[in-house]
């Protein structure tokens, strides 16, 4: 039997403590009932707190702990959930837990993370130089905060083998199913899916990006360029006449936009224009023929390829998964 221990603090997600809890407890067990087999329980689950003090989760739901951070020697696994509060509140409150992070994955346990609580793993130094990933929403805040960190915010899941990390929302039910994975087997994960009712087959948070801007600089120039892009991405747009009209040659722009934002100027474009057509196929029934002409392409085939490549779904996909309809949306007719 495998030990996992969730570690908990105020303002974390109780939905994933408690899931989490629920998962591996039920793994080997749910399935076997179906199937009028022995239940087998593979994990045994505990949480765990500073001091063993009470936590208050983000949605108030009080959790009392089953022990405290010293008296936790050893764990196969520790699941690191999400941080609903203040992330640097939360992190300078948990200078004990980062510590005892670190004293634990030195002693064998895996540590694993979920959406935000990346922050945490990330303050205790063992990602630096490796792989990892958090909420698409706090990719720029962490970027910044750990640049020695190998930032994948595409990918749903990260694995560094004893550091692993999943990316925003219900990414830690794949995450959960992985680590089943690992430790017992392809067939009990599937079991286990199967069993709860969980389907494993986004790879990649990508379709839920936005795009924040990225204007956390101090460039005015490109700033300001940033925001007339913004209100003419729609429009046939010459990159190098753009430079121009700041003062600066084609190659200077390019040179300051990347370093000020971290992308060129052709792909922050492209990326406005990938952002205004993901709200038209989520709110309207626009053709994507008539929506690739509304963001300022002309063949509807080369913007189906760039939607893919830079969402991992096609248009089509994108509509089917987050239209308002699928929702069961509807508006009301005036009289």
């Amino acid at each position: 039997m495998k030990k996992v221990t969730i570690l908990c603090f105020d303002y974390a997600f109780s939905s994933v403590i408690t899931g989490v809890l629920d998962l591996f407890s039920l793994a080997g067990v749910t399935w076997n009932r179906i199937h009028h087999e022995q239940p087998q329980a593979l994990f045994e689950s505990r949480l765990v707190s500073q001091k063993g003090a009470s936590i208050r989760c983000l949605n108030d739901l009080v959790i009392q702990p089953d022990c405290a951070l010293d008296e936790v020697k050893a764990t196969d696994i520790i699941f690191i959930p999400p941080i609903g509060g203040n992330i640097d509140k939360t992190i300078a409150h948990q200078i004990e837990a980062i510590e005892w992070l670190r004293a634990m994955h030195d002693n064998g346990s895996q540590i694993v993370s979920s959406c935000t609580g990346t922050f945490l793993l990330a303050e205790t130094g063992l990602l630096d130089g490796k792989e990892a990933t958090t909420h698409w929403g706090y990719a720029e805040q962490f970027k910044q905060r750990y640049p020695t960190i190998q930032l994948k915010p595409e990918q749903l899941i990260t694995n560094e083998i004893s550091l692993l990390c999943a990316a925003g929302g219900s990414a830690w039910l794949d995450l959960s199913l992985l680590l089943i994975e690992q430790h017992f087997g392809h067939d009990i994960a599937v079991q286990t899916a199967k069993a709860l009712v969980i389907e494993r087959k986004q790879q990649t948070q990508t379709p839920y990006f936005t795009n924040h801007g990225q204007k956390y600089h101090k460039d005015s120039d490109i700033l300001s360029a940033q925001l007339w892009l913004e209100n003419h991405f729609s429009e046939k747009i010459n990159i190098d006449v753009l430079g121009a009209d700041y003062g600066m040659s084609s190659r200077t722009f390019k040179r300051r936009f990347k370093q000020a934002t971290g992308d060129t100027p052709l792909s922050y474009l492209q990326s406005l224009r990938i952002e205004m057509a993901k709200k038209l196929l989520e709110s309207g029934r626009l053709s994507v023929e008539l929506i690739t002409q509304h963001v300022g392409y002309s063949d509807s085939s080369s913007f189906m390829k760039l939607f893919k490549r830079e969402t991992g779904i096609s248009p089509q996909a994108y509509r089917q998964a987050f239209s308002h309809t699928r929702y069961g949306n509807s508006r009301t007719k005036s009289s």
